[in-house]
This record gives structure tokens, sequence and C-alpha cells, in this order.
């Protein structure tokens, strides 16, 4: 009888300890804590900014002779989390925590490799670190630290591109910054951009 009552104890033991080990867990999709983030904006918020943007995308259509900009890219979600992913990874590997992620408008150029994107705007990612010295999040990228363990200027790389003319990060950034068009990045693009992509049935697009 005593032997029942002890299997009866651990084998409820056992259930309760699942119950609240489940009722802990948080689903996949709830994110670290299911909390709303403080950046959100309202409806009205984003179309008064979607409207105060306009002035500024006449001007760019006039600019490409009546041919209408881009007006939005997108990515998926999982091309989010496996970025972000990627990045907390490479950044392990280098030693260096990456702090966030920042957005640089751009536009594809006007050659073969961007295809039907080719003068279109776009954004490219590029993760930063937060540097205590200055107190400011910068840009770099964990593929390519100096050899002191210092992360190449990459900002400076993606605006001078080979006209470059700063020396202080050396002879490796200086050789980087002459090879820049074949040297492999954590930097992301590739999103899809509307114009041209615009989904079929997408309506209230065009300029009042």
């Amino acid at each position: 009888m005593k032997r029942n009552v002890n299997r009866l104890i651990r084998v409820s033991s056992v259930m309760l300890i699942l119950l609240i080990v489940n009722g802990c867990e948080k689903r996949p999709d709830d994110g670290p804590g299911g909390e709303k983030p403080k950046e959100t904006i309202t409806l009205e918020r984003a179309h008064a900014m979607f409207e105060a943007y306009q002035g500024r995308f006449d001007v760019v259509t006039e600019f490409r002779g009546g041919r209408e900009d881009a007006r939005y890219g997108w990515h998926s979600l999982e091309f989010y989390e496996n970025y972000i992913a990627y990045l907390k990874h490479a950044s392990r590997k280098a030693g260096i925590k990456v702090s966030g992620i920042r957005m640089y408008y751009v536009a594809y150029p006007e050659d073969d490799t961007a295809g039907k994107h080719r003068g279109y705007q776009t954004y490219i990612y590029v993760p930063t670190y937060y540097d205590k010295k200055s107190g400011d999040h910068i840009a770099f990228d964990p593929l390519h630290i100096g050899d002191d363990g210092v992360p190449l200027p990459i900002h400076d790389i993606i605006v001078n591109g080979k006209k470059r003319s700063s020396d202080k990060a050396g002879a490796e950034a200086a050789t980087m910054a002459r090879s820049v068009e074949g040297t492999e990045s954590s930097v992301a693009n590739m999103g899809e951009m509307c114009e041209p992509n615009c989904p079929s049935k997408e309506i209230g697009t065009q300029s009042n």
C-alpha cells in the first residue's frame, strides 16, 4: 500500500512539473514577452508620414521622366529571423556584440546586375555595434575586422567606396575599399520592391 502511495506521489509530482513548464512556455510567435514594441505608431501617424513623403516622391518621379519610383520594399519574416540570427552568430565569432541594424536609403544602379530594378530606390541593412567611447552605434561588418580587433570603417567604405581618402583604418581598410566590388559582406538587400514588383491587387498607390 505504501509503495502504491509513493508511486502515486511521484507520478503526480511529474505531472505537476510538466503542467507548470507548459504553462510558463511562451508560444514561438509571442516573441521575448509578447509585449507591443514602444516604436509602433498609430495608423493616423502612418498616413501623415506617407503624405509628408509625397512631395519628395513627386520630385523623384519628375527626375525619372515621369516614371514613378519604388514606394516600398518587402522581406519575409523568415528573412529577418535568419538575418538577425546570422548577424548574432557572426558577431560572436568576431568578438563584437551587434547592437542593432542601420538602414541606408539607396538606389539600384543603371546596370545589368540590377535588372528590372535598375533606377528604383531601395535600402540596405548594415549591422552596428555600440562604441562606449563615442556613445554611438557604429556601422560595422563582422566579416571585416582589422588585425587589431577593431572593425573596419564600413560606413566610410559604403559611402566613399574606392574614392575613400581617409587612412585612419590603415592599409587593410584601404585594400578592402579598392576591391569593394568583389568583397563579401554581411550587408543585406534583395528586397521585393514595389515598383516594379507590386501585388496585382494592391490599390491606392497612385499620387493624389
